[in-house]
């Protein structure tokens, strides 16, 4: 696991955490990396460099492809900095293709899948990543990602906290079939907390106050995914609840979908009115 003997400090957010990269170069970096940690001894300094750089730009590989998704999904423009504001009045169902509306739905899935083969180090997850840098669209290719700190998240991280949560969740009997975060703050202790329950994950849009999302914003192919866990248990998640409406309105929206629902969160706020079904550190500042 790409957490073994990971050195970091998660009270504070590091300098790595601030940066900005071409989606192609993140992708050979992230590559790159991943070939350093299978070929270096655990603990040692190469080691631990590149696995910090992997647990932290892991996250953006699914993070990018769920915003071409929706934009290809809801016929948003394709623009670098306006493509992931999903209130634009300019939307229009028709714009793409459905070909292209599945391409983008694939390498989302795929996305997500890679980015749990590099938490777990799995000795092919450099070529899937090289395989899939060769498939994404011209477009993303130049796309500039920029990482921004962010304190809460980056806390939710802490991989012991993240441990804790998932043995929680194990010892109360619940196997989840998928862990669904509410992206994108949940992504990087998502695809951690699904890779330890070996689940699957997905991420739904879904961020009231960065982006005054009023709802979760599921796409017919989301629905048509998630369908496949009708009958089976699932785990709604949040990284950190500070006063809960986002985890709350999260379920509120899909519980209706599965036939058993849990929420969970790494982080919760003692004075927090809502409360998960599960949480692996309640914090007081």
């Amino acid at each position: 696991m790409i957490t073994d003997h990971l050195v970091a400090d998660y009270a504070e957010t590091p300098a790595e955490l601030a940066f900005e990269l071409r989606y192609s170069d993140l992708l050979g970096e992230i590559q790159r990396s991943a070939q350093v940690c299978l070929d270096a001894d655990k603990g040692d300094a190469a080691w631990q460099e590149h696995a910090l750089r992997l647990y932290i730009m892991t996250q953006a590989m699914p993070s990018v492809l769920l915003n071409y998704k929706i934009c290809i999904d809801f016929g948003l423009p394709l623009h670098p900095t306006q493509y992931i504001d999903f209130a634009r009045a300019e939307k229009n169902p028709d714009a793409y293709r459905p070909e292209r509306r599945e391409a983008a739905y694939e390498l989302f899935v795929e996305s997500i899948d890679i980015a749990q083969s590099v938490y777990r180090l799995d000795p092919i997850c450099p070529q899937r990543v090289s395989g899939l840098k060769r498939r994404i669209p011209e477009f993303l290719f130049d796309f500039l990602y920029t990482n921004t700190p962010d304190k809460y998240t980056w806390r939710a991280s802490d991989p012991e906290s993240v441990a804790r949560l998932a043995e929680r969740i194990r010892a109360a009997g619940l196997a989840p079939a998928v862990v669904i975060g509410a992206a994108h703050g949940s992504i990087r202790p998502a695809l951690l907390l699904s890779t330890l329950l070996g689940c699957e994950a997905f991420f739904v849009r879904f961020s009231m106050f960065k982006r005054s999302d009023g709802e979760p914003i599921l796409s017919p192919a989301d629905e048509a995914h998630l369908g496949r866990f009708a009958k089976k248990s699932v785990l709604l998640f949040d990284e950190d609840v500070a006063k809960g409406k986002t985890l709350r309105g999260f379920a509120g929206r899909m519980s209706g979908m599965f036939r058993e629902v849990h929420t969970a969160a790494v982080l919760r706020h003692y004075l927090a009115p809502y409360t998960p079904d599960f949480v692996g550190e309640t914090h007081y500042d």
